[in-house]
């Protein structure tokens, strides 16, 4: 099966190569693009927050925050810190929401947090972070959207018969709105689209078109629902 992958290259990279030991032909095309920015950090805090592997992207920047304890959210994001010479995070968290719980059940009130961020990101964990902490915001990354549908995105969807996978709302949106510009929007219920959550299919879902949504929020899943996919042909199975 192809399998298009339109999230930013840093991270499609090695969604590629479990898609190849899969037995997936895979194509790197993403919508999005990283751009470091520049910023400066204190290391006067009690803890360091980061949900997103991008915020360790500039590690000379971070040398003061370097024995801090740190929180985050996912394996990949523990990697990033640890490649960065932050050290291993105190909390690895599957999501926002449970990280915001054990930052609240672990950290003093009004605690000093540092939130390495991106640009473009969700209000949640500020929301819930904010009230409890000295909170400041740190902006380290931009994900910021290409110009054109990639030509080889555009090669998949005129030839049909591709699986593509969606890892957030904006990414997804950001699809679409390309397709439709290069005039291909009719070729996009042709393809089999993989959401990684309901979130990350509703610009799909919103534009009438078919989408199936992981099991779980996280690329396993995702690749089992491609596998399900796999026999169905302009199908993408469940809304």
């Amino acid at each position: 099966m192809n399998v298009l992958i339109v999230r930013a290259a840093e991270d499609a990279r090695r969604t590629a190569a479990r898609l190849e030991a899969a037995g997936h032909r895979a194509i790197i095309a993403p919508v999005l693009e990283i751009r470091d920015l520049g910023f400066d950090v204190s290391g006067d805090c009690d803890a360091v927050v980061a949900t997103s592997a991008h915020a360790f992207g500039r590690p000379e920047r971070l040398s003061a925050l370097r024995g801090q304890p740190l929180f985050v959210v996912g394996a990949r994001t523990a990697e990033a810190a640890q490649g960065a010479g932050l050290g291993a995070p105190r909390v690895v968290a599957a999501n926002a929401a449970a990280l915001a719980i054990e930052m609240l059940r672990t950290l003093r009130s009004r605690a000093r947090v540092v939130y390495l961020a991106g640009r473009d990101r969700k209000p949640a964990l500020e929301a819930a972070l904010g009230p409890a902490f000295a909170l400041a915001v740190v902006e380290t990354y931009a994900t910021e959207p290409v110009a054109t549908l990639p030509g080889i995105a555009s090669e998949a969807l005129a030839a049909g018969d591709s699986s593509v996978l969606h890892y957030s709302h904006r990414s997804a949106a950001i699809f679409i709105e390309l397709a439709r510009s290069a005039g291909l929007g009719p070729q996009l219920a042709d393809l089999r689209h993989v959401a990684i959550s309901a979130d990350a299919a509703s610009p799909f879902v919103a534009a009438g078109l078919p989408v199936a949504v992981a099991a779980e929020p996280n690329e396993d899943s995702m690749i089992e629902e491609l596998a399900r996919l796999e026999g169905e042909p302009n199908r993408a199975g469940k809304t």
